[in-house]
């Protein structure tokens, strides 16, 4: 998430002019120029005295040495490179000419932020029109704008862009264009195409129908399972007691011997 670091800085009221001045705003890793707001004093050569000052703290003069020197232009602007979070505060150029005598004080103040991200294009169908949002992630104060073939679409300014599918044209390219300040970033091309499935979902029984085919055929799979779960177990008690049976028929002789038959011997007339 890209969020918008502006460094505020409260300026004494007292000692130099300019402290109710707006911040100018610069970008980080950009470079940015800070003037003195002296024109022409290039023509003065090395015959003024020159002072830059961030939160008081010296960071130029040229006719002193100074721990932490930034650089000039030829007309005696202060130059920022790549510029950090810590380059934001007060800066202040004081002139005075070869006798030592004050010319001009111009205070600046600096207000950094850090650069918007390139967003994100995406649509969404429905029944009549198409829908365009430009994601730009969570910025403070991002300001949106639109195009069609690259040509820039007045009045539209909001992250999201509503067209009419009777407009919508295959051939149309859309794109966003988010922008802090200084800093602009623009997404890709998108040609937005809408077909019958990214409308309104069918229904079936009050939910989606890709949702309720789900359903029923983890519901299906499941009895399925069930019912193949069951005839196993059917299939094994019956092995089971077929072999029981078996078992109990062959250990029958065994467990209940057969009586021999009784001989017949001589038959035995009665004495006279």
């Amino acid at each position: 998430m890209v969020l918008v670091v502006l460094i505020s800085l409260i300026l004494p009221s007292l000692g130099f002019a300019g402290a109710d001045e707006e911040c100018v705003y610069a970008t980080v890793g950009k470079t940015k120029v800070i003037d003195h707001d002296y024109p022409g004093l290039e023509l003065f050569e090395q015959s003024f005295h020159l002072r830059w000052t961030h939160d008081s703290k010296i960071v130029y003069d040229n006719k002193k040495n100074t721990a932490k020197k930034y650089q000039t232009t030829k007309n005696g602007s202060l130059l920022l490179e790549n510029l950090q979070l810590d380059n934001a505060g007060t800066y202040q150029a004081t002139i005075y000419d070869n006798l030592g005598n004050h010319m001009k004080s111009t205070v600046t103040r600096l207000c950094l932020l850090v650069a918007v991200s390139k967003p994100r294009l995406t649509h969404t169908c429905t029944d009549s029109s198409v829908t365009l949002r430009c994601d730009v992630g969570n910025p403070v104060n991002v300001h949106v704008t639109w195009s069609r073939n690259r040509n820039t679409l007045p009045g539209q300014t909001g992250a999201a862009l509503t067209i009419t599918k009777a407009t919508l044209k295959p051939e149309d390219s859309y794109a966003c264009t988010a922008s802090i300040k200084d800093s602009e970033e623009k997404s890709d091309d998108v040609h937005p195409e809408c077909t019958d499935d990214d409308s309104s979902p069918v229904l079936l029984f009050g939910m989606e129908l890709w949702l309720m085919v789900l359903i029923l055929a983890g519901g299906g799979g499941l009895l399925l399972i069930l019912i193949t779960l069951g005839c196993v177990c059917r299939s094994r008690r019956q092995h089971k007691r077929r072999l029981e049976e078996e078992e109990e028929m062959r250990l029958a002789p065994l467990t209940h011997p057969t009586r021999p038959p009784p001989t017949k011997g001589p038959k035995l007339t009665p004495a006279p």
